[in-house]
């Protein structure tokens, strides 16, 4: 039989993708997914306030997620100033006592390259310490999640080994017939006395379900993963804690967090003190969306006393009695 002519369709969702069940993209994929969430959780923990507009809060954060160290500078030749940037760094020259370079470079792929220094920039390092970047850590966890996820495709696979029925050549359609009556779950099934001579086998291949363990094994790492990045992840409490006890048992999520903040805050003094500048840093929340809330509940509040929506007030009205 000679293949047909043509390019033959490929047997996956996408026919410009890999194949879906291709173990190697299908890793991959599942390890890019990971990290995809994870740097995303990573690069909105702390929120910037007062930068310059020419300083991308968020390219500085992936800067530091990646890099372990950043700079917030601008140009200055011949007398002139150019604009505030958030950039990569490399060192020129040797560290000072506190094993901080007092020269380095400004850059960022090819669109800008100058030398730095205290006169015209501040670095930003991601966490006291080493100073080095988290994603090494990131990157081992998420590998733990892609091991944990195929084994418990795996696991589940062997709970869908079905049986052998070995029929004689002429009723391979009573067998198809009987399986469906059974799969469909009829009460009952009508049958020859030829059916005697179907014979079933089961293969004993099966292995325990493993679900419970495997879905508590991912949570440790997220909960790990939480850890890094200082996110809260208490998730239990039991009835004789107490909430000391609970705040203990955050103390060092916290103090991962702390580690961010320190030395952000520390370069957000710079720039005040060098630069004067207003730049402050926190824990990010959306405090944009409970203001607006909040406005819009003081609204209608305000409608309701002033009789301008006498319906609303009718029904809360109604209500309440």
């Amino acid at each position: 039989m000679t293949r047909p002519k043509g390019r033959t369709k490929r047997a996956c969702c996408d026919q410009n993708s890999e194949t879906y069940w291709g173990a190697a993209t299908y890793n991959r994929n599942l390890f890019d997914a990971y990290m995809g969430q994870v740097c995303r959780l990573a690069m909105t923990r702390y929120e910037w306030i007062g930068l310059p507009d020419t300083v991308d809060a968020l390219w500085l954060e992936r800067t530091l997620l990646f890099e372990g160290c950043a700079t917030i500078a601008r140009p200055v030749a011949d007398g002139k100033v150019g604009l505030w940037r958030a950039a990569k760094m490399v060192s020129n020259g040797a560290l000072n006592c506190y094993d901080r370079p007092s020269h380095w470079y400004a850059y960022a792929r090819d669109i800008f390259r100058f030398p730095c220094d205290a006169r015209n920039a501040v670095l930003v390092y991601d966490n006291v310490g080493y100073r080095d970047p988290i994603l090494p850590g990131l990157e081992m966890a998420c590998r733990e999640l892609v091991d944990i996820q195929k084994t418990k495709q795996v696991n589940r696979f062997w709970q869908k080994l079905p049986f052998i029925l070995v029929t004689p050549q002429d009723m391979d359609l009573t067998a198809v017939n009987l399986l469906n009556s059974i799969m469909a779950g009829e009460p009952a099934t009508i049958a020859n006395p030829a059916i005697r001579e179907l014979e079933a086998y089961k293969l004993d291949m099966t292995q325990p379900y493993i679900g419970a363990e495997l879905t508590a094994a991912e949570q440790n790492v997220w909960n790990r993963i939480y850890t890094m990045l200082g996110i809260s992840n208490v998730t239990f409490k039991t009835e004789r804690m107490i909430e000391d006890e609970v705040d203990s048992l955050s103390e060092p999520t916290r103090m991962q967090a702390l580690s961010g903040l320190i030395e952000r805050r520390r370069a957000a003094e710079r720039l005040n003190k060098a630069f004067g500048m207003d730049v402050h840093v926190i824990w990010r929340k959306d405090t944009e969306s409970d203001n607006i809330n909040t406005l819009a509940s003081i609204q209608d509040t305000a409608k309701l006393i002033s009789g301008d929506n006498k319906g609303l007030a009718e029904v809360m009205q109604d209500d309440t009695e």
